[in-house]
């Protein structure tokens, strides 16, 4: 199961990196849809600048899923970017088409991925969270 998940997480990684490093320096032809409303939402996004954080923000993951490091955070910044790539190839682009494959493949790694993480996001999740700043206020244990 290790190498399953360690698999997984370094394609994912090899998805995001030339994904994310496209918008900086051009890499392959960036598409903008063929249904009006996937064209829309691309080009909206572009024209506001907020594709410039998405596509960092998915650099910055696969940087961090492919050494390794902080992989639970990266993980959790990456989950809107994927769901609306999955957004972008399936509702808008279509459900019976080609891009939807693609769309389903990254939301479903980075969903398993955090599955596979599950134990370092337990402790965000506990029902009652204790104080630990500042420091004084703690009670010690005799």
């Amino acid at each position: 199961m290790h190498y399953l998940v360690w698999t997984l997480r370094l394609g994912f990684a090899a998805w995001l990196i030339p994904a994310g490093l496209n918008h900086f320096y051009p890499l392959f032809f960036q598409p903008l849809g063929n249904q009006p409303e996937s064209t829309a939402l691309i080009v909206a996004l572009i024209d506001t600048g907020l594709f410039s954080i998405v596509k960092a923000v998915e650099l910055l993951a696969g940087l961090c899923l492919l050494f390794g490091w902080r992989v639970p955070l990266a993980l959790v910044l990456e989950l809107p970017v994927s769901f609306n790539v999955w957004y972008w190839d399936v509702p808008l682009q279509g459900w019976d088409s080609v891009s939807a494959w693609y769309g389903w493949a990254v939301l479903g790694a980075n969903v398993l991925l955090m599955l596979a993480y599950w134990p370092s996001y337990r402790a965000l999740l506990h029902p009652r969270a204790n104080l630990l700043w500042p420091p004084a206020l703690r009670e010690e244990a005799p």
